[in-house]
């Protein structure tokens, strides 16, 4: 049985992009699990036979106007991805980073020996510690992260 990974994110966050660079990838290193790719403009598509979603940050360029836009539609894609309880890792970052931090949140889906995987557990550990927070794509933490941000200072902080 296939593998399913959905792609998805807010308008102008390359999810496309990032599916085409997936899939040469996943093309030039053979796996014996076939994996199917789905990029999702609509998350009213979404469904729970997904092994795992990735839902791209809203880490690349946007024009000011379209940024209340896009930042609407990737709170509903969250939601839609916690209602139909879907897997899903946010991934950041440009070009062959953004394939990198994708590989990372894949790597238990595809099949990542346990060495690797726990090598990969360590680092990322250590990056959160060295404030790595643009290389994690944890949403729960990512979530942590930026309420604590909205959130205002305690007495006697500055």
């Amino acid at each position: 049985m296939p593998l399913k990974i959905v792609l998805l994110g807010a308008p102008g966050t390359g999810a496309q992009d990032l599916a085409d660079a997936l899939a040469a990838h996943l093309a030039a290193t053979p796996s014996s699990t076939p994996v199917t790719l789905v990029v999702l403009a609509d998350f009213s598509a979404l469904d729970q036979t997904a092994s795992m979603a990735l839902l791209m940050g809203l880490d690349l360029p946007c024009p000011p106007d379209q940024q209340p836009a896009q930042q609407a539609a990737d709170a509903q894609l969250r939601a839609a991805l916690d209602a139909a309880g879907v897997a899903y890792r946010v991934v950041y970052g440009t070009g062959p980073a953004r394939l990198a931090s994708a590989l990372r949140a894949l790597g238990a889906v595809l099949g990542m020996p346990e060495s690797d995987a726990v090598q990969a557990n360590e680092s990322r550990a250590a990056r959160l510690r060295a404030y790595g927070c643009e290389k994690c794509s944890d949403p729960v933490c990512e979530h942590r992260l930026f309420t604590a941000l909205t959130r205002p200072p305690a007495p006697g902080c500055a």
